[in-house]
């Protein structure tokens, strides 16, 4: 069966696809002919390792990661053999590595390109070895050439990996698509003295994926400029862009960001696409326990005041507020955003994006956007004293705003307001209610495993005030699990974040002043959970583990 039929019967391509496929090679000349897989990638329309896979069920030729788990004990093979057969430069030129050698003189080599009949015909030659060649992908063939060279020295070893790196498009491009497959939050280029790393932050914890030779880092610094829109030349100033490409078949948004360092720019790229898709399958409401959910709806009914949701980036605020958004969004209402940046779009709203540059700033949007008589505002973030005023304003005139702040919990948002310059009379009639946030990673529910010390470690942690309190909410007796890893969640233990809240209900009719004391016994008398005990409940019903309860909140 051809390539095209194998990708089409597993529902990755359709018929139009591979009509478009076969319209690019036929337009292209002969010595530019691209194969029907690496169009497929580079179009977007799937996966260099969905093509890989129906490459091996087409050509019965093992991968990489099946013959290292069967022959290497599922670690990366030595160099000996390597190194045995021919010099490092030639498996650089070559661009291939050889894996394993069996007792029927046959040697099976990892090869970026498996048609290449110079590597058989040359094995076969010099040693009389047949070639069975093993399909992998350019990131796996890079971390075994970087291995050939590991006794060289520095220099060499950057040499040969700037020479085994793909062209610098394909690798910014691999890095994208491997980063949304892997749901990945964002991509970090980082610069160090003599390393350049790329790591991924998926759920909200980082991990190395690649290491390419610091001599790339310019070039790979300059094709993601490029394609942001931003100033190549200018490598002292921070700088802003926006990226928007199709991968794998998904139109994917991208927020760039580059830092110059003491040892060059570093660029984080945040990845609208995967958040976006989050967002769009999720609930109509927030994944929030009972109690919560109805204070929540309470606030929501309100026509005017202000709602805020606090907590540090990348803390899920901004996917929080248009989640209420999502409710609260109908033909009756007129709905206005102003962000800086818009990161997510949804029918219905007229979305305003912030530009400093040319003095469109949050307080000048404003003053503007309440000329377009809103019914509900979402102001991105209350930095300066300016735009709080005008959100009072706007709830004071009736409006409803949605909007965020930077604070540790719900409470301290009342003092932040005050250091901002706010009055206490005016943020007490305003405020109708703040939200704390964080993000724990949920357990896998492939691989979790009960945590036998788990009702020891949970008492230390205050679960008998939790238990106590909110036990209604709970089955009789918590099971408390521990992450163990598999194939489903990448052998981390977790699979997706869920949220913990803490939420303070006000009206203006509160008499507290503006003061922790005061607050605090406003927190008893409303029996609100702090974000500990959020999470501590969340651990109970088995979603994540004790472990990432300290990791988050301590």
């Amino acid at each position: 069966m051809r390539l095209g039929e194998l990708l089409k019967q597993k529902l990755l391509i359709t018929d139009e696809d591979i009509e478009q496929i076969l319209q690019l090679q036929e337009n292209a000349s002969i010595g530019e002919r691209a194969r029907f897989g690496e169009l497929c990638i580079s179009n977007g329309l799937c996966s260099e390792q969905d093509v890989l896979m129906a490459l091996s069920e087409q050509l019965d030729l093992p991968l990489l990661s099946d013959v290292i788990e069967e022959h290497c004990d599922g670690d990366l093979p030595s160099n000996e053999l390597a190194l045995k057969l021919f010099p490092s430069e030639w498996w650089q030129r070559q661009q291939a590595y050889p894996l394993y050698q069996n007792n029927q003189q046959e040697v099976f080599v990892a090869q970026a390109d498996i048609w290449d009949d110079f590597i058989f015909e040359t094995i076969l030659r010099e040693h009389h070895l047949k070639t069975v060649p093993v399909l992998c992908s350019n990131y796996e063939l890079r971390q075994l050439l970087s291995n050939v060279d590991e006794q060289q020295s520095q220099s060499s070893t950057l040499n040969s990996q700037e020479s085994s790196s793909a062209p610098v498009v394909k690798f910014v491009n691999e890095c994208i698509q491997r980063a949304i497959k892997e749901n990945a939050s964002d991509i970090h280029f980082e610069v160090n003295k003599q390393q350049f790393l790329v790591r991924y932050r998926v759920d909200g914890v980082l991990r190395t994926v690649d290491q390419p030779g610091i001599a790339q880092h310019a070039a790979i610094l300059s094709r993601i400029k490029l394609m942001a829109g931003l100033d190549i030349s200018e490598k002292r100033l921070p700088q802003d862009g926006r990226i928007r490409v199709r991968l794998s078949g998904l139109q994917v948004d991208i927020r760039v960001a580059t830092t110059p360092t003491v040892y060059g720019e570093n660029a984080v790229l945040r990845l609208l696409a995967n958040e976006q898709h989050h967002t769009s399958q999720q609930a109509k409401e927030l994944d929030m326990l009972p109690d919560q959910k109805a204070i929540i709806q309470d606030i929501l009914l309100k026509k005017t005041g202000i709602f805020l949701i606090t907590g540090p980036t990348g803390s899920g605020k901004t996917t929080s507020l248009y989640t209420l958004l999502g409710q609260l969004n109908d033909e009756q209402t007129k709905i206005i955003t102003v962000e800086d940046p818009v990161e997510y779009q949804m029918k219905g709203l007229t979305q305003i994006q912030v530009n400093s540059e040319i003095g469109l700033t949050f307080a000048s949007v404003l003053r503007s956007a309440l000329r377009q008589d809103p019914d509900i505002m979402l102001i991105g973030e209350m930095r300066d004293k300016e735009t709080a005023q005008i959100a009072i304003q706007s709830s004071l005139t009736g409006h409803f705003v949605l909007s965020t702040l930077h604070t540790n919990d719900a409470p301290s948002s009342f003092i932040r307001l005050k250091d901002i310059g706010i009055p206490d009379y005016l943020i007490k009639s305003t405020v109708v209610g703040i939200m704390a946030q964080r993000l724990v990673r949920r357990l896998c529910p492939h691989c979790r495993t009960p945590d036998m010390s788990g009702e020891v470690k949970a008492q230390q942690l205050g679960f008998a005030e939790v238990d106590q309190k909110w036990g209604e909410l709970l089955p009789s007796a918590p099971v408390w699990y521990q992450a163990h890893g598999c194939e489903h969640c990448n052998d981390t233990g977790y699979h997706g974040r869920l949220a913990i809240f803490e939420l303070l209900g006000w009206s203006a009719e509160e008499t507290a002043e503006l003061e922790m004391e005061d607050l605090h016994q406003v927190v008893e008398k409303q029996k609100m959970r702090t974000l500990k005990q959020d999470a501590l409940l969340r651990a109970a019903l088995g979603e994540t583990t004790l472990d990432e309860v300290l990791r988050v909140v301590g």
